[in-house]
């Protein structure tokens, strides 16, 4: 005659933020950083602006004293876009860094950073 082993007890796990907020708590950190990486370096003049608080596409720009867009930028669908032109050509891509490195470098090349 077998007797079975007692069942271990169910493990109890904490509940997990479902995947899709923790991956878009994790852009928009990544905006946040290049925000907080790009403001004390802006050239005289220029601001990061929230264009539309609380809206989608979540986005941000960089203007100028008149208002005028340099860089319109943010998230959309768990995906990163910036365009110069004001969306005329848009870019994307679904990494932060690579974000954080095209936009910074461009700026820098065109004379908007200190």
């Amino acid at each position: 005659m077998m007797i079975a082993a007692a069942e271990a007890p169910p493990r109890r796990e904490a509940p997990r933020e479902p995947a899709a907020a923790s991956g878009r708590d994790a852009m928009l950190a990544a905006i946040d950083a290049l925000e907080a990486g790009l403001t004390p370096v802006l050239a005289g003049g220029l601001a990061i602006i929230r264009d539309n608080p609380g809206k989608t596409p979540q986005q941000w720009s960089i203007r100028d004293g008149d208002g005028a867009v340099v860089v319109a930028f943010g998230l959309i669908d768990r995906t990163f876009f910036w365009t110069w032109d004001g969306g005329v050509s848009n870019h994307y891509t679904k990494v932060g860094e690579t974000m954080t490195r095209v936009i910074t470098d461009e700026l820098r090349r065109f004379g908007h950073l200190r």
